[in-house]
């Protein structure tokens, strides 16, 4: 891997992120954006502002919605890296986003990055989390704007993807990302897991084109 490309995607813009907004990541920031409104929370934070279309929708109708970002670049309310945290945030925040955010990291990472998420919020709190799936996708709309998706294992809908797989014996994925689930080592039991570690219970689970999306909820004060 090419460290110093590989570092650059720590140091864009908000414009730069706009550039790569799709339809896949739009259909990621529907369902956060309802289910976020919906749990009416008082104070949210957001892990990686990336493109920002989350918070200027949502910010509106919050009343104190907070950014942290390791890219000073994009003006985040506290700059700081998530694998290392910052105390002061610390059961401060009735719900945490995190999209797209923790796969730019090592999954040795990953337990620290999601106990410093479920730490900073307040008893009860819940997270709004993504994270990328390397599986093939097929999403219809019904006549009735229902969206169904099925999932295909990798190789099986793309000739380059069913070469990579099973002639040259890898899984490619984003190579922004250190890990994906579905990429050949990670699967959606080992990050389950480590919710649970966190201390985060799955209330709702949605296998999206591209990604699994997950609300958590943290444990509140009359939880046994």
């Amino acid at each position: 891997m090419n460290l110093h490309a590989f570092d650059k995607q720590f140091d864009i813009t908000h414009r730069d992120h706009m550039a790569g907004l799709d339809m896949v990541t739009w259909l990621r920031h529907y369902h956060v954006v309802r289910d976020l409104l919906a749990s009416a929370p008082e104070c949210v934070l957001e892990i990686g502002s990336g493109d920002g279309v989350v918070r200027r929708c949502a910010q509106p109708f919050v009343p104190a919605y907070s950014v942290f970002d390791i890219n000073a670049r994009l003006q985040p309310d506290y700059v700081g890296d998530l694998k290392v945290g910052d105390i002061s945030l610390t059961g401060r925040f009735d719900a945490v986003v995190a999209t797209e955010v923790m796969e730019h990291l090592p999954f040795a990472d990953l337990p620290a990055c999601l106990a410093n998420l479920s730490g900073w919020l307040k008893p009860g709190g819940r997270a709004f989390v993504s994270l990328p799936h390397r599986k093939s996708s097929v999403a219809v709309l019904s006549p009735r704007q229902k969206l169904r998706t099925w999932r295909f294992p990798n190789g099986l809908l793309s000739l380059s993807e069913a070469y990579n797989r099973f002639v040259r014996g890898r899984i490619w994925i984003d190579p922004n990302h250190c890990w994906e689930i579905g990429d050949g080592h990670v699967t959606r039991a080992d990050v389950e897991r480590l919710f649970a570690r966190a201390g985060l219970t799955s209330t709702k689970y949605l296998a999206l084109p591209y990604c699994d999306y997950w609300v958590l909820s943290k444990a509140g004060p009359d939880s046994a």
